[in-house]
């Protein structure tokens, strides 16, 4: 029987306490889930690369923003998109949640905030990549995504990022924008 969700919270990072905190939740996501996948030498990569509070301070900077991920006070993962108004698009850069938060519906929560986010900002397409062996793949296309394109990202040092290009279309109807929300975000 599956049970509902924890109320999640999604609290918008805008200090370097909360920076470090994403960046403390990244290392201990990233080791756990992406060593099997990708293994150890690419995890320590990216994470000095792509997951510090360094590297995300600066993805802030270029537009990103990032979310802590909480429920009764308690950590359970973040989440950065990044809006592009040209393809009216919201890229989903990260979904990362800790191991006790999966299999809860909590990613499926993270995603309809996502969906809200975008909704309120007119954005119809949401994006993301993922690596093709991770089985979140089977989860976004139970949420509506559909992979569009396969990807394979030299991200430097000899590394690569073998990735599928997930895409889903949001009904983008003025009625549906505001049945759905009450205009704030939760």
């Amino acid at each position: 029987m599956r049970t509902n969700p924890p109320e999640l919270c999604f609290t918008q990072v805008q200090t370097a306490e909360q920076l470090s905190a994403v960046a403390a939740l990244a290392h201990e996501i990233w080791r756990e889930y992406y060593v099997p996948l990708i293994g150890a030498a690419q995890v320590e990569y990216m994470l000095l690369n792509f997951q510090s509070a360094a590297a995300m301070r600066e993805q802030m900077a270029r537009g990103d923003e990032y979310f802590i991920i909480t429920a009764g006070g308690a950590l359970f993962g973040y989440l950065a998109v990044r809006a592009d108004e040209v393809e009216h698009s919201l890229f989903i850069s990260k979904l990362y949640l800790l191991r006790a938060a999966r299999g809860a519906g909590c990613g499926r929560r993270a995603l309809q905030f996502i969906e809200e986010l975008a909704r309120l900002r007119a954005l119809p397409l949401l994006w993301l990549t993922v690596n093709k062996r991770n089985p979140s793949v089977q989860a976004y296309e139970k949420c509506g995504f559909a992979i569009t394109a396969n990807l394979r990202i030299d991200i430097g040092a000899g590394f690569v990022m073998d990735d599928f290009r997930m895409e889903k279309r949001l009904a983008s109807t003025t009625a549906e924008r505001t049945s759905t929300h009450d205009g704030a975000i939760p």
